[in-house]
Order: structure tokens, then sequence, then C-alpha cells
């Protein structure tokens, strides 16, 4: 069975995007960002284009959704 990679999420903001991609690394989880150029160059248009967006395998996101609830910093 071939994982399939989605789009967890889009972020506005790289930092917040970086900080959350560090994490789930960091916690043993595959994961990349992508878009983080035309964020920057053209940030007013809307997140659905401009945005950042995490990758991860669709298998963990269960897994990912319960770490990231148990971190109430992010």
């Amino acid at each position: 069975m071939e994982d399939k990679i989605i789009v967890y999420k889009t972020y506005e903001n790289p930092i917040e995007a970086n900080i959350i991609m560090t994490r789930l690394k960091d916690a043993g989880f595959d994961c990349f960002l992508s878009g983080e150029n035309t964020a920057g160059l053209r940030p007013l248009l809307d997140s659905s284009i401009s945005g950042i967006q995490l990758h991860v395998f669709e298998n963990e996101v269960g897994a990912i959704d319960q770490l990231l609830a148990e971190d109430v910093d992010l």
C-alpha cells in the first residue's frame, strides 16, 4: 500500500509553519513545506494560493492531531 502525501494545513506565517514542521520532525514524522517563496513574494493573495503548505502522510494525521493538541504553546 502506498502512503499518500496530503496538505495537512496552510499557514500564512512562515515562522509558525516552520515551528510546526520542526515539532513534527522532532517527534519522528516525515513532513515538508511548500509555497514558502510564493508566500513571501505575494503576501496579499488568498492563502490557498500564497500560503505555506505543510505536507504529511495521510495515515499519520490522527497521531499528528493528537501531538499538536497536547502542545498548548502551538
